[in-house]
């Protein structure tokens, strides 16, 4: 796996064609895993804003047919490809832009800074998602063009942008802190690296979304009204452990799916970005 290493050139001056992989290869790898994992994704949505039991949230999605079970792929294919492509570019380039740094200063201020760029793009393609996802709008937004006529200001199309900086900065830190020591752990026992590859973006991946998951229920229970006052992720917070009798581990609900789906997610999105950067890159070794 590609990952840092003192010996290695590391230029500041890197141009923008140099550091193109990285966002090409990201593109691709967010292309990809959401087209496999939406419908895993839709009945975590479910039981997120519903707080249903697993099975009643797939016999939910179920009895809506297969028309419907693709319903709302357009924001999060815009969305996801988008998101890991500035994760892995913006990264590169910010972590290139801060040599005078140490090196766990440049990864953490690199992953913030890519992490908030990555929520001011990707938040009002999660917000579409979340609506169009939400039986109580079936009838009322057609799909993904008629969100405008529901959504008509900057604040509506930007709720939930609290929960979404926190989750991106901190998923993103632990992720590249952790990505480079894993590898080499799992290289001790040589495993061809696709599979290592794919099994270093499983576990951070399952680890991340697993510990960020309440964040992500405070998320969705923002982003899935319209009318409402737009409310503070603390103030939020508080509504929905009102709502769930105020025990925690209903925040929990749809966590061993997410689980499961973060682990063929970030296993596919690291393999891939891996596999195509080693291919886009004169020396993919050049860069983190």
């Amino acid at each position: 796996s590609s990952g840092i290493n003192a010996e290695w050139p590391l230029r500041p001056g890197a141009s923008v064609g140099s550091l193109l992989p990285h966002y090409v290869s990201g593109w691709c790898a967010g292309m990809i895993n959401v087209t496999v994992t939406f419908p895993i994704n839709k009945v975590i949505f479910r039981q997120q804003i519903h707080g249903l039991p697993f099975r009643q949230a797939l016999r939910q999605v179920s009895k809506e047919g297969p028309l419907l079970l693709y319903r709302g792929l357009g924001p999060p294919l815009c969305q996801k490809s988008l998101q890991i492509c500035l994760m892995y570019g913006l990264f590169n380039t910010c972590y290139n832009t801060f040599p005078s740094y140490d090196n766990t200063k440049r990864i953490v201020l690199a992953a913030c800074l890519a992490g908030t760029i990555e929520a001011l793009v990707a938040t009002p393609f999660e917000r579409g998602q979340s609506l169009l996802q939400t039986p109580a709008f079936h009838g009322k937004i057609k799909n993904t063009l008629d969100l405008k006529h529901h959504l008509v200001t900057v604040k509506q199309w930007y709720r939930g942008l609290g929960a979404i900086l926190f989750r991106n900065t901190t998923t993103n830190s632990l992720f590249f802190l952790s990505r480079d020591p894993l590898s080499r752990q799992l290289n001790k026992f040589d495993p061809p690296k696709l599979l290592s590859d794919f099994i270093c973006g499983a576990c951070l991946g399952a680890l991340n979304s697993t510990l960020i998951y309440p964040v992500n229920v405070v998320k969705s229970y923002q982003q899935k009204q319209i009318s409402t006052k737009n409310q503070s992720l603390f103030t939020s917070c508080k509504m929905v452990l009102k709502e769930r009798n105020y025990k925690v581990r209903k925040l929990y609900l749809g966590v061993q799916l997410n689980f499961s789906r973060s682990l063929i997610s970030w296993g596919i999105i690291n393999a891939t970005y891996e596999f195509l950067i080693h291919r886009l890159s004169k020396s993919s070794r050049q860069y983190y």
